[in-house]
């Protein structure tokens, strides 16, 4: 997954959620910054791994506090072992 093919996934869903369009800028802002609360945040990950056919453990979801750190995870859940 390229971070191109990423963020055509997330910029829709993160402006379907919360109103607000995002640029491949905001990839390394925290999602508070992006005024992303923890709720919509939850909503736009479970969406993001439908989407890319992938699961990450509840405890990793914990730990991604930004838009590139969910890419990096998502990459991570569907790279081939």
């Amino acid at each position: 997954m390229t971070e191109q093919e990423f963020f055509a996934v997330l910029a829709p869903l993160v402006e379907e959620i919360t109103g607000t369009a995002i640029s491949k800028d905001d990839l390394d802002v925290p999602f508070g910054n992006l005024e992303i609360d923890s709720l919509n945040q939850i909503e736009i990950i479970s969406r993001v791994e439908d989407e890319f056919e992938c699961q990450i453990d509840d405890s990793t979801l914990r730990t991604i506090r930004t838009p590139r750190g969910l890419m990096e995870h998502i990459s991570k859940a569907t790279t081939p072992a």
